[in-house]
């Protein structure tokens, strides 16, 4: 039993022996074709790295040749003369432009760019020259896409404008289509919005002034009169025009200026009624002050000075106007026409009334017609002294808006005085002339 026992465990170890060489084999053959298959793998990616390396230098190597090339040939460039370099580039431009090659690009990217670029229908639509085709549906069929049905505008057919030529669809606007996208875009939608109405325009007050029955407070606050000067420049004779302050400013009272405004412009039309002559003084820098002056004198029929008052004008006419020559006086009648009969030239004819628009400065045109005993009307801030003038006019003198509004309203009351005169005059010299026949 022991050698029969034995003899058994000895036939197990040699099989179990012979197994285990087997299977040790088989893992070293597998382990030999891993290790194979890595070698060539490490062995390509070398290559392969070296491939890349060898391009790289061709690479580089080529583009040192072409910058050689490229300097050598700029540098010829700038040597030869410059018309020479003209003809040169345009030789070359030439031969590039008319390759085969060149124009078979080209015209395919044309092609390219024509077919394969749609436009959504919303850009589409933006185009007013473009009429909408039958293929052009807001649906989509057989499950095509609504950008690939949408025709591009090289290729519409019907066209609202047949002389004008469309771009392609990958080009910007032409200025043609820039003009009727315009249009379209104003027929649509040019009506929306508010409207503005009673906009104020500068030549306005100055060529078509508005009577004194139309003017209102908002047309003077408008126009800024009602803005004053620092406190520390205030007289306390101006109280009563004053409304309140406001940042250390006066503002003045508008309805004080609106009661002035039309007292003045009854007293200058009830001058220029009865044949009075009109001054107008306003000595200020401004260009514009100086146009209303004078559009002003032309309205009513008077005369200005934008310019210097001249000491005396008035008072010591005699001196002033010595080294004038020739007529200085003439007789008109109550419609302003000539008489043309001879009058004697000896002494002066002074104004009626005379309207001082900066009387701050011009305090000497404020003592002749005192002492000539003529009427003035004048704006009054708040660092004028009011008493000084026949009839002030509380406002603001350094704004030219509002010396255009007041200057407007005052000649536009004496134009309306003047109209009355000659009125009045035709009806005499009518029924005078209808009298003696």
């Amino acid at each position: 039993m022991r050698n029969i026992k034995g003899g058994v465990d000895s036939l197990r170890h040699t099989l179990f022996k012979d197994g285990f060489v087997v299977r040790n084999f088989k893992a070293r053959k597998f382990l030999s074709l891993d290790a194979l298959q890595q070698k060539q793998i490490r062995e390509k990616a070398l290559a392969d790295a070296f491939a890349k390396e060898e391009e790289a230098k061709a690479r580089e190597k080529a583009a040192r040749e072409a910058r050689g090339r490229a300097q050598a040939r700029i540098s010829s460039v700038n040597k030869s003369s410059w018309d020479v370099a003209i003809a040169q580039s345009s030789d070359r431009y030439s031969e590039v432009t008319t390759s085969a090659t060149f124009q078979q690009l080209d015209s395919e990217i044309e092609d390219l760019l024509s077919n394969k670029l749609r436009l959504p229908s919303f850009k589409v639509s933006n185009r007013p020259w473009i009429k909408e085709s039958s293929e052009a549906t807001p649906q989509t069929r057989g499950g095509e896409s609504l950008s690939q049905r949408i025709q591009t505008t090289t290729k519409t057919q019907g066209s609202n404008f047949p002389n004008l030529k469309p771009t392609p669809d990958y080009k910007p606007y032409s200025d043609s289509e820039l003009f009727l996208r315009h249009l379209i875009h104003t027929g649509k939608s040019g009506k929306l919005g508010s409207q503005l109405v009673d906009v104020h325009q500068a030549i306005d007050a100055r060529e078509n002034p508005q009577p004194i029955s139309e003017i209102s407070i908002s047309h003077l606050m408008s126009a800024g009169c009602h803005f004053g000067h620092s406190k520390s420049l205030w007289r306390p004779s101006t109280q009563p025009y004053i409304f309140g302050e406001y940042q250390g400013t006066h503002l003045i009272d508008l309805n004080e200026t609106l009661a002035a405004l039309k007292r003045a412009a009854h007293v200058i039309k009830d001058v220029s009624r009865k044949g009075g002559l009109v001054l107008y003084v306003g000595t200020g820098k401004l260009v514009e002050q100086h146009r209303a002056l004078e559009r002003a004198a032309e309205r009513s029929g008077g005369y200005y000075v934008s310019r210097r008052w001249i000491p005396g004008t008035i008072t010591n006419a005699l001196e002033v106007t010595k080294q004038l020559g020739g007529v200085q006086k003439v007789e008109v009648n109550m419609g302003d026409d000539i008489t043309l009969r001879n009058i004697s030239q000896d002494g002066t004819i002074k104004p009626d009334i005379v309207i001082i628009l900066n009387p701050v400065e011009n305090r000497n045109v404020i003592n002749e017609c005192t002492i000539a005993r003529i009427p003035t009307i004048g704006l009054s801030d708040t660092d004028m002294e009011p008493s000084l003038l026949s009839y002030p006019i509380p406002c603001n003198d350094d704004s030219i808006r509002a010396i255009t509004l007041v200057l407007g309203v005052l000649s536009r009351a004496a134009e309306e005085g003047v109209q009355e005169r000659k009125g009045y005059f035709q009806k005499f010299s009518s029924v005078k002339s209808s009298a003696l026949v």
